[in-house]
């Protein structure tokens, strides 16, 4: 059901908000029960620090430059009658900023190999999936 160009899910800031703290809340808990009490869904130990540092880096400035040119490419052009963009990042991705925020968070499970975080951001793409096909 498409409600006209460039709507968005009504409820679409709430529930990233939601995802991020929830996915964050989670996370957190999990590497800090990891490397204070000995004990989590952790498994970094199955992976070499280099694989996950690297991981962790390649992710993140994956996710700050979609992130940054999706904002450059919707927020600084205006355009009226708006129109669908398809240039820069929108010419390789629909939802370049759903994906950068998705591998931003992607990239602190390469941080601590969390299982209960990798079920949380598996969670956050189906929503991100559903909002993306509003």
């Amino acid at each position: 059901m498409r409600h006209g160009l460039g709507s968005e899910h009504p409820l679409c800031d709430r529930i990233q908000l939601f995802m991020l703290i929830l996915f964050f809340i989670v996370w957190g808990v999990d590497t800090l029960g990891f490397f204070v009490l000995g004990y989590s869904t952790v498994v970094v130990q199955a992976f070499t620090y280099p694989f996950l540092f690297a991981g962790t880096i390649i992710f993140l400035c994956i996710s700050f430059y979609l992130v940054s040119k999706s904002h450059k490419a919707v927020l600084e052009q205006v355009q009226d009658p708006p129109e669908l963009v398809d240039s820069g990042v929108y010419a390789w991705v629909r939802h370049p900023m759903y994906l950068g925020i998705l591998l931003f968070c992607l990239a602190f499970i390469f941080v601590s190999i969390s299982l209960v975080s990798i079920g949380i951001w598996i969670t956050f793409f189906i929503f991100y999936d559903r909002m993306a096909a509003y």
